[in-house]
């Protein structure tokens, strides 16, 4: 009987095509005690759900161009050219740092320029908005896109052509670069909708692949895929083949609400065990297995 533990990415498995920037497959990033989740319940938006402890905190929503949480016969195709591409979308948000501000929302690129020399960049969104810092249409091409604040000679223009990654970093309203705790914890969100990317380099193959039903389960946990959408964790599950219980640990250290203590954070039942952006992602859990026909079958545990 023949079996694999890992299965790579072949010419001949089935693909399909999506366009970059799709927001199932964002993700977040950050440093603990504080927590963020991303979801995409809603066709062509994201929303991002965050709860900062610290003055310091920052939450970074990444996009990647290589794949590297997918199953190989799911991911898309790794493409670190965003040259001829155009990507547009509203900002809304509330609860952190907004767009006018110093400090408010940056996409920060990490890459190469055209010399092969690896380097990042800041661009500040606002100098791409129309609109109010916390409610606007941003539209970004990665043809003609500065670096910096944009004073007077201080653009910095992107080389597109050799991207690893880049994010959009969202902070308290108190940051300010110092350190300290702040005095209770602060909740924030950032949406973005109407996400429309176009151009020659917009659109990535991506894995397709839909394996035959099989008796087995699923298992996974909250601390394993906390930065993932649910939608791309129920999307792995279902073209995997995995059928029956979906078994879900909620886990043991991202999932609790704090509160500040002598400098410190205990764990908190005010206002519920679950802080926010845990809830919020494990929703979009329950919605997307409720949809995907899994509803009734998934357990979730502590």
């Amino acid at each position: 009987m023949g079996w694999a533990l890992v299965a790579a990415a072949e010419a001949h498995h089935r693909k399909g095509w999506l366009k970059r920037f799709d927001p199932r497959f964002w993700t977040v990033d950050f440093a603990r005690p504080m927590m963020a989740s991303v979801t995409s319940g809603t066709p062509g938006a994201l929303r991002v759900e965050t709860v900062f402890y610290r003055r310091q905190d920052l939450a970074g929503l990444i996009w990647e161009s290589e794949d590297r949480w997918d199953h190989p016969l799911l991911a898309y195709e790794t493409r670190r050219d965003f040259r001829h591409t155009q990507l547009k979308f509203r900002w809304r948000s509330g609860g952190i740092k907004p767009l006018d501000a110093l400090h408010g929302p940056t996409l920060t690129i990490e890459g190469r320029d055209a010399a092969g020399a690896p380097r990042a960049w800041y661009v500040r969104l606002w100098n791409y908005a129309a609109g109010t810092g916390e409610d606007a249409l941003v539209t970004l091409d990665f043809d003609n896109l500065d670096g910096g604040f944009l004073l007077p000679g201080e653009a910095d223009p992107v080389w597109a052509g050799d991207i690893d990654r880049m994010f959009v970093s969202l902070v308290p309203p108190d940051y300010d670069g110092g350190d300290g705790v702040l005095a209770a914890p602060v909740e924030g969100w950032a949406e973005m909708s109407a996400i429309a990317c176009s151009g020659s380099g917009s659109v990535l193959a991506v894995g397709d692949v839909m394996m035959p039903e099989q008796a087995l389960g699923m298992t996974n946990g909250y601390d394993d895929c906390y930065h993932l959408t649910p939608a791309r964790v129920v999307r792995q599950i279902v073209q995997l083949g995995y059928r029956g219980e979906v078994v879900h640990y909620v886990g043991m250290s991202h999932f609790m609400r704090l509160e500040p203590l002598g400098g410190g954070f205990y764990i908190s039942l005010a206002g519920g065990v679950l802080n926010g952006p845990t809830g919020a992602w494990h929703r979009g859990l329950a919605e997307g297995c409720a949809a995907a026909g899994a509803g009734d079958h998934l357990v979730a545990l502590l």
